[in-house]
């Protein structure tokens, strides 16, 4: 007879919990002050700036601490080195607290995302630093993905269900909950329980780990049937069209990136999870696959490469560009290595992605100062060659400057003002910056590098080109207030629209035609008989000249006003806008809009 299944006892459950308190103070700890931002971020309670910074630091402390326990749990059994080295990662995580507010929201965002990665590597390898069990090492990591899993499942369920209660207390017996209530619900169960529930599955003799042998034959299946077949047709992929490009001398997309990066991952992914079986008599394809695979991505590697360099090479050298850089890097000495070596440590693969995440973090050789340094360089030549500093102060175009340098000034001016700031670009434009940051806090942080970059571009007597901008046509719209101002009409004869008006075409309304002819003038007509052309051109391009100089402000209406006065007729137009198209070989309107006074003599 089968022994019924008991459930764990309320005692069971809070000894337990207590247990993981015990092991991982400082992660939850760092897990409680995470949930205590998330909850002020729901809630809107206190400034944006310090409840983003302290969930960002308190959310790096989980897995810091995670590695760090693990860590001293084998290294150093006493409390006093354990306490030393939880008050290095304290400080590490105020460092950090502190440093957020100098970086731009981009900067932010890149930082983060390399401690996360790297702290989260430290806890797949550090507990085994110094210990050369490579099956432990390969069970702990599997124990983790595990409980992984089963966390985010559980968590997901508990808030699903107590939302769900907490919608019917609302619908069927009239208990107001508010909205934020459902988000403060969610971060406990991402950030709290999630944690608590993790840690309380962490393996505690990682030693014993060694001599387990389990491992699930459908990962087998898996791996042999389905992963290494996908990774074996990419890799044959790139090595053809690496073939092509070699003999066409097309450089390769840009495109290529995202497929070598996939490919590896999923490679190195499929090595560590057939590792334990690779030993096995009847499992030496493992091997096979495992060299071929690293001589096999050493040729992708190179067509990554190409395309990298004629991206650097055409526009300089961003963040993006670095880490695809520094990766491929990586990969090429990790499949030297492991060629050379026939290594089997597969330790080598978190714990030197790792340090490259914390080696490119910061410093004149990280990915924040290097691209920094690149796009300056790249600006400050393009300046340069067109005359527009002198003794390094930027100064007003005093000729042409072609589509694409001036669509390379507008990306690079908006690229180091939004992800480095506008001190940036001070040593050229200081003395305009003030002007320029406090146009921008009028109009608001919507779109304040686009802004900063477009009003810069202006003192440069350039028209600024928008990232969404591909060729050198450009459409533009002009606007003033005269459609919803009262005109004087006293002394005129016809009140004419101008809403339909377009070039080549003409408006009749009975007694006087207006025609708007290409070379930017209207034209006055009387029973067929043409009695004046009015000559706008003068008009657009003063009003140009005033939106590449004061892109935040409105055009003043007296300067979208223009009158004449011939021998048979008076006319003023009262123009509420006008668009057309600009390139480089000129302008040309598409339509106008607004209203004419005529007087005939």
């Amino acid at each position: 007879m089968a022994t019924p299944t008991r459930l764990p006892s309320l005692h069971v459950v809070v000894d337990g919990a207590r247990r993981t308190l015990r092991r991982f103070p400082f992660v939850l700890g760092s897990a409680a002050v995470a949930t205590l931002a998330g909850i002020l971020a729901v809630d809107q309670i206190g400034p944006v700036a310090l409840r983003g910074r302290l969930l960002a630091a308190a959310s790096l402390g989980i897995p810091l601490f995670t590695a760090i326990a693990l860590y001293a749990e084998r290294r150093f059994p006493d409390r006093l080195r354990r306490t030393v080295l939880a008050a290095v990662g304290i400080a590490l995580l105020v460092g950090f607290h502190l440093a957020w507010p100098n970086w731009s929201a981009d900067v932010r965002t890149g930082r983060y995302i390399q401690l996360s990665a790297a702290f989260h590597l430290l806890v797949a390898f550090l507990p085994f630093v110094g210990h050369r069990e490579l099956n432990g090492f390969w069970q702990y990591n599997r124990a983790l993905v595990e409980r992984f899993a089963l966390a985010v499942l559980y968590s997901v369920v508990l808030y699903a269900g107590l939302a769900l209660a907490l919608a019917a207390l609302d619908n069927l017996f009239g208990v107001a909950v508010p909205g934020e209530g459902y988000g403060r619900l969610w971060i406990v169960a991402a950030f709290l329980f999630n944690t608590w529930f993790f840690l309380a599955g962490v393996p505690s003799d990682l030693a014993a780990l060694e001599r387990s042998r389990d491992y699930d034959a459908r990962l087998k299946g898996f791996t042999q049937y389905a992963l290494i077949p996908l990774v074996v047709i990419y890799l044959a992929i790139l090595i053809v069209y690496l073939a092509k490009v070699l003999v066409t001398w097309n450089w390769p997309s840009g495109w290529i990136g995202y497929l070598v990066s996939s490919v590896a991952a999923v490679g190195l992914l499929t090595l560590l999870i057939v590792h334990p079986i690779a030993d096995e008599p009847a499992n030496r394809w493992v091997r096979t696959y495992t060299r071929g695979f690293h001589i096999a991505l050493l040729p992708a590697i190179f067509t990554l490469w190409l395309a990298i360099w004629q991206r650097i090479d055409q526009y300089g050298i961003t963040e993006r560009r670095y880490f695809l850089l520094v990766l491929s890097v990586w990969l090429a000495g990790i499949a030297v290595f492991y060629i050379v070596t026939h290594s089997r440590d597969i330790r080598i693969i978190p714990g030197s992605l790792c340090l490259v995440a914390l080696v490119t973090f910061a410093g004149p050789w990280g990915a924040y100062g290097v691209s920094r340094s690149s796009q300056v360089r790249r600006l400050e030549g393009l300046l340069v060659k067109h005359g527009l500093v002198t003794e390094g102060r930027a100064r007003p175009a005093t000729g042409a400057v072609p589509f694409e340098d001036r669509r390379e000034m507008s990306a690079g001016l908006r690229y180091l003002i939004q992800t480095h700031g506008a001190g940036s670009v001070a040593p050229w434009f200081g003395d305009s910056l003030a002007q320029v940051d406090a146009a921008v806090r009028r109009r608001g942080p919507s779109r304040a590098a686009d802004d900063r970059a477009r009003m810069l571009m202006g003192h440069l007597g350039l028209e600024y080109i928008d990232r969404r901008q591909r060729g050198a046509e450009r459409r533009f719209t002009y606007r003033s207030d005269w459609e919803s101002q009262a005109v004087p009409v006293t002394g005129f004869d016809f009140l004419v629209p101008l809403r339909s008006a377009r070039p080549g075409g003409a408006i009749d309304t009975g007694l006087v035609v207006l025609s708007v002819l290409r070379r930017e003038a209207v034209q006055v007509r009387w029973r067929g008989e043409v009695l004046v052309e009015v000559d706008i051109a003068g008009l657009v391009e003063e009003v140009r000249a005033f939106r590449r100089a004061n892109p935040d402000e409105s055009i003043p209406r007296e300067m979208m006003r223009v009158s004449t006065d011939a021998a048979r007729v008076r006319a003023v137009l009262y123009l509420s806008q006008l668009r057309g198209t600009e390139s480089e070989t000129g302008l040309e309107l598409t339509s106008i809009g607004g209203r004419a006074l005529i007087e005939l003599k």
